[in-house]
């Protein structure tokens, strides 16, 4: 099912072909959940469900991933912090992400969460969904986050 709340963004994004192939090239800091939790991510509140991870960027920012998710994309080191967060590293066999960088405010309709993203900001869908016009998992990354944290790769593979 096409999630009509977001119909109007990845249309004007699927009829301009601004997608690009993207991968992750820094590391992550994750937290199972112990209980259900609602956190403040920096594109909306998000729901974080127990058993899934608390993840933390290079910058403070948190957002909500699910086990598999964040084990497809992410290898555990056994790096601790003080605080029980757990060092992950990009996985280098993991498919990456498409994306999009988007000139006006905008929001979406994410699976944890209304997202709103700042002009300049990127929306981002699963690499798996590259032939998918309407996605019914996307996401925002934050401009600067976004430039810090991915790398686009040199062909759309």
């Amino acid at each position: 099912m096409i999630n009509e709340a977001n119909r109007g963004i990845l249309e004007e994004i699927n009829q301009a072909g601004s997608w690009f192939h993207a991968r992750k090239v820094r590391p992550v800091w994750a937290m199972r959940a112990q209980s259900d939790r609602t956190i403040e991510t920096l594109e909306g509140v998000a729901q974080v469900c127990r058993g899934d991870y608390l993840c933390r960027g290079e910058h403070g920012e948190l957002w909500p991933q699910s086990a598999q998710r964040l084990e497809a994309k992410y290898t555990a080191t056994d790096e601790f912090d003080r605080e029980g967060w757990r060092k992950y590293l990009p996985n280098p066999d993991a498919e990456g992400v498409m994306a999009a960088q988007v000139d006006q405010p905008f929001t979406v309709q994410a699976a944890w969460g209304r997202l709103s993203g700042k002009a300049g900001d990127y929306l981002v869908k699963n690499a798996a969904d590259r032939d998918t016009p309407y996605p019914e998992d996307v996401w925002i990354v934050d401009q600067t986050l976004f430039q810090a944290t991915y790398k686009k790769t040199r062909c759309d593979s």
